[in-house]
């Protein structure tokens, strides 16, 4: 079964001034769990290239978006840290602009964000793929749209909903294959006076904290604010200001709107930033791939240092890269735990390292634990306390580390 292809022009500009930044070997995709330990999986390769022509960096394979989206296995309300931004970015919209009233979300997962939205009185709509999730959107009375969001499915939310006051994609905009009809989609629900929020995860904080692991087949684009703006002035829709994230270890929210409104200067520090530290370019990439791999090595020897067994925490889709360039298997790992319940009893992809519901107190006192999500490490580590004795083993970001509650 053929699952995917590999690229030979930039999927931006159609360049074939690609160039490799690393390799991450083949992996299974990060989210397709199974359930038996024997079962045969399907590995892509895992490249991360940039193109020299738009300053783009993006994966060398794609996959087909059904294979990895059509039933999907995160649910925004498993993370507390993930629910609480969820109201801080409600409220930080409502202050910035006072006069919208309609909210369209793209990839609205569980309807965790509308919920919010919904509670101050706003109309809401919500669009994923992922017909598990848009069901259970919908029984919690979020209308949600099974489906991916495309030109095609905006002329048809055009004509059966008002066009929204603001339309808000959080961390999707770098999954999609045909991402010039998602952009074409916006233009064309895009009021005159509507804003776009779009929040994914930043390249310089990718490069930065040494995040290789947020490199995974479901992530097809590593965006900067020149890249992605680039992307957007294509279709006439302008940044003019921006917010930093926590979600995904580093993120910004981006703001478009179709009329050119002025440039904050939060915003034009940004664009001065990103040229001071060379971050558009071919030797800034390939100094991140060197370091990926140093670190790597790095980590390797600290699993192989430290004594008795290593229990995992969060079986997130980045800890599917990182276990498995890392080559950290079911030997390795004694099991992973995960509050996430569609997750639990299955193995992870490659490693096959079996995935439990989380009980803290599974893990005998004076274990290593290695907190695989670390980008929700503090929430994860307050869940235990002193007398347990724990080593806490964080891989990133930066170099890795070993820590012990004082």
């Amino acid at each position: 079964m053929k699952i995917y292809k590999n690229i030979k022009k930039c999927r931006i500009c159609g360049s074939s001034n690609l160039k490799l930044i690393i390799n991450l070997n083949s992996q299974p995709t990060a989210n397709q769990l199974t359930s038996n330990f024997n079962q045969k999986e399907i590995s892509v390769p895992l490249k991360l290239l940039f193109c020299n022509t738009c300053k783009t960096t993006q994966l060398s394979s794609t996959v087909d978006s059904k294979y990895l989206f059509s039933k999907y296995v995160w649910v925004t309300g498993t993370s507390d840290v993930a629910k609480k931004y969820c109201e801080k970015f409600v409220l930080i919209t409502r202050k910035k602009f006072r006069d919208v009233k309609s909210v369209l979300e793209i990839a609205s997962n569980d309807g965790t964000l509308l919920r919010e939205y919904r509670k101050r009185g706003y109309r809401v709509l919500g669009v994923d793929p992922a017909k598990n999730i848009a069901r259970k959107a919908n029984r919690e009375n979020i209308s949600t749209i099974a489906g991916f969001f495309d030109f095609k499915l905006s002329k048809y939310i055009s004509k059966k909903f008002d066009k929204p006051d603001l339309i808000i994609a959080r961390n999707v905009i770098p999954h999609v294959e045909h991402i010039h009809s998602i952009i074409r989609g916006f233009k064309n629900l895009s009021k005159k006076n509507g804003i776009i929020a779009i929040e994914f995860h930043y390249l310089y904080e990718i490069i930065k904290g040494l995040q290789y692991d947020s490199i995974y087949h479901e992530h097809l684009y590593y965006f900067s604010l020149k890249s992605i703006s680039k992307l957007f002035k294509k279709y006439s829709l302008y940044p003019f200001d921006y917010d930093k994230s926590p979600i995904s270890g580093g993120s910004i929210v981006l703001y478009f709107s179709s009329n050119k409104r002025n440039k904050s200067k939060k915003l034009k520090n940004l664009e001065i930033f990103e040229k001071n530290k060379k971050l558009n370019t071919l030797s800034t990439l390939k100094t991140f791939g060197d370091k990926s791999r140093k670190h790597r090595d790095s980590l390797v020897k600290i699993m192989n240092s430290v004594k008795g067994n290593v229990y995992g925490y969060g079986a997130s889709a980045r800890s599917s890269t990182l276990l498995n360039f890392a080559k950290f298997n079911h030997n390795k790992l004694k099991f992973i735990m995960d509050k996430n319940k569609l997750k639990n009893g299955f193995f992870t992809p490659g490693t096959k390292i079996k995935i439990v519901k989380f009980n803290k107190n599974k893990i005998p006192k004076s274990s290593n634990i290695i907190i695989l999500a670390w980008n929700f490490r503090k929430e994860i580590i307050n869940q235990f306390d002193k007398t347990s004795k724990h080593k806490f083993i964080i891989p990133l970001p930066g170099k890795p580390k070993i820590y012990e509650i004082q």
